[in-house]
């Protein structure tokens, strides 16, 4: 009896730290949703100031041509900035790609983790239960069986002289 209650702490131990595990992958899932939706928010930020910074290089570069040749070299170099703006933006824009897509496959790998964790965790019980917890059950319940069928054995031996002794009190009477 003993070694079936500390099979049962065991097993609920067990449980618990699965189960505490499930919960801990599941915040972070949580948490790394979070952070991509923060990623995708600073990236849209970043679009509307860069839609923003390029419209006001637009009416710049618009208006250093109606100056004339004599803004010629300021108009070159505005135009070599806003190039190299350009490119930075567009490389910001390239790393952001990449960091959410690979946020998001990260994540879908979490999550795969975790299914993955739940099922493996959902077999061990199962197995927990065919293998130990099912037969330890079996083996209490013949044990009981056996113990009332010898204790009917033992009341049936002792039976007739209690009868005798029964009917002895009833003449008496």
């Amino acid at each position: 009896m003993e070694s079936q209650t500390t099979l049962t702490v065991f097993v609920g131990i067990v449980a618990l730290g699965f189960l505490t595990q499930c919960i801990i992958l599941f915040y972070m899932v949580r948490a790394l949703r979070m952070l991509v939706k923060h990623v995708e928010d600073f990236s849209q930020s970043m679009y509307k100031t860069v839609d923003g910074l390029s419209a006001k290089l637009e009416d710049l570069l618009a208006a250093a041509k109606i100056s004339g040749d004599k803004l010629r070299a300021l108009q070159e170099n505005l135009t070599a900035t806003s190039e190299v703006i350009y490119r930075r933006v567009a490389a910001m824009d390239k790393f952001l790609s990449e960091t959410t897509d690979t946020a998001r496959l990260q994540i879908l790998r979490i999550q795969d983790t975790v299914d993955l964790a739940c099922h493996r965790t959902q077999r061990a019980v199962d197995t927990l239960y065919r293998g130990v917890i099912a037969p330890v059950s079996e083996a209490g319940a013949i044990l009981n069986g056996l113990r009332v069928g010898l204790a009917v054995l033992l009341r049936r031996m002792r039976v007739p002289a209690s009868r005798a002794h029964h009917q002895d009190e009833e003449m008496f009477i």
